[in-house]
């Protein structure tokens, strides 16, 4: 492909310049935006094989083995999520093992998940399993089902076709003044910056669109979304954790940390840690 063919952004419709190529994807940054699109998005058919694989042997195999990690990160975010909500009935949208429904749960609210991995589905919890539906917001949507008082969408709207579909989507599954609660990384984040084409964020069959802080804002109010705030994301992480992820994303790193493992304690690489990893959470409302 021709670096320098125009290419418009999948979600404001404006002109991208050529930014990296990493593996088999080219990326393109709309400046104005600060959008970071791939040029050609691999297919949901290819991303779903990928994610059943990853999940089966790969590095989303890590990400389901870390439930303690995972369900820390979750706690946070079910308060935060509390604290607005004016109902209890949520769905989390990719809700890959339910973990984040397993901290909902507890915390008194009706919960239902939808996943598009199946591998990922089978690793939940029995009693959260058979709360998640197999599919996509679209899916739902299509189904008719009971409408929602929280949409949850967690490290998820960068890894589909179309980010306005999406949001508009959600929007059509929530109850009148229902929250929506997001993350998803930020290319205003200092490490995009620092690292360019190594940025680990970017990840060709899983990430196709990444967003600022102010083009999120901007598409919520497109899609008719009130009350946009955002606030920066924090995780908790191990050494270990972070180092296993960074083996496909980013080699250079995870050979570093391979080397660097064998010369200190191993309690230094598993201690748990809460971490700001270059992501935003954003939460707004649909009008009531």
């Amino acid at each position: 492909m021709n670096p320098t063919a125009t290419i418009l952004s999948p979600v404001n419709g404006r002109p991208g310049r050529f930014y990296c190529k990493k593996g088999s994807a080219i990326y393109y940054l709309e400046p104005t935006s600060g959008l970071i699109f791939q040029a050609y998005a691999p297919s949901v058919a290819d991303m779903s094989r990928y994610a059943d694989q990853e999940y089966s042997s790969g590095a989303y195999k890590k990400y389901a083995e870390a439930r303690d990690l995972k369900i820390a990160t979750a706690r946070p975010r079910v308060a935060a999520v509390k604290s607005q909500a004016s109902g209890r009935r949520l769905l989390d949208v990719g809700c890959a093992t339910g973990f984040f429904l397993e901290a909902a749960a507890a915390e008194g609210f009706v919960v239902h998940g939808v996943e598009f991995s199946n591998v990922a589905i089978s690793l939940a919890r029995e009693d959260i399993r058979a709360n998640i539906i197999c599919g996509d917001v679209k899916s739902l949507v299509k189904q008719g089902i009971d409408k929602f008082d929280v949409v949850t969408a967690f490290d998820i709207i960068e890894h589909v076709q179309d980010p306005v579909q999406f949001l508009e989507d959600i929007r059509k599954i929530l109850v009148p003044g229902g929250l929506v609660a997001l993350s998803t990384p930020d290319t205003g984040h200092f490490l995009r910056y620092l690292m360019g084409s190594k940025w680990p964020m970017l990840q060709p069959m899983q990430h196709t669109v990444l967003f600022s802080r102010r083009s999120i804002a901007a598409l919520f109010e497109r899609c008719g979304f009130v009350e946009v705030k955002l606030e920066t994301a924090h995780k908790y992480l191990t050494l270990d954790y972070l180092g296993d992820q960074l083996a496909t994303s980013n080699p250079t790193v995870h050979r570093l940390y391979r080397y660097l493992r064998r010369l200190l304690p191993v309690t230094f690489w598993s201690r748990a840690f809460r971490v700001n990893i270059g992501e935003f959470i954003a939460y707004a409302r649909k009008p009531a």
